[in-house]
């Protein structure tokens, strides 16, 4: 008998072929109903490696590198490139910001 893996304190343990099977069903649910974020993005990136959207995500990006090569994977890469210098925020912009968020949290405590 396997190791058995415990999927949440409310159900039952699940062998772990189980546990991948569901994660594969339902990253393929996700995958075929468009229900998932574009791989590399920042949505993509913040989500669990245990949520099937992160896996159907991989598929379709596997898909449109089978079906266009490297050009999709360079692509990728400059689309995750850092913004050039003069996009960047400046440090003015970026104080201001926090001044602006501080100014707004303190008018939010006076008025609770």
């Amino acid at each position: 008998m396997g190791a058995r893996l415990t999927v949440a304190q409310d159900q039952p343990e699940k062998e772990p072929e189980e546990v991948i099977r569901d994660y594969w069903a339902a990253a393929k649910a996700r995958y075929m109903n468009g229900d998932f974020w574009d791989y590399g993005s920042p949505e993509w990136q913040a989500l669990p490696l245990e949520d099937p959207r992160k896996m159907a995500g991989l598929v379709a990006f596997a898909q449109m590198w089978m079906r266009y090569g490297d050009e999709i994977a360079t692509n990728l890469n400059q689309a995750l490139a850092q913004p050039p210098l003069y996009q960047r925020a400046t440090t003015e912009a970026c104080e201001k910001a926090f001044r602006d968020l501080a100014a707004q949290q303190q008018r939010r405590k006076e008025a609770a």
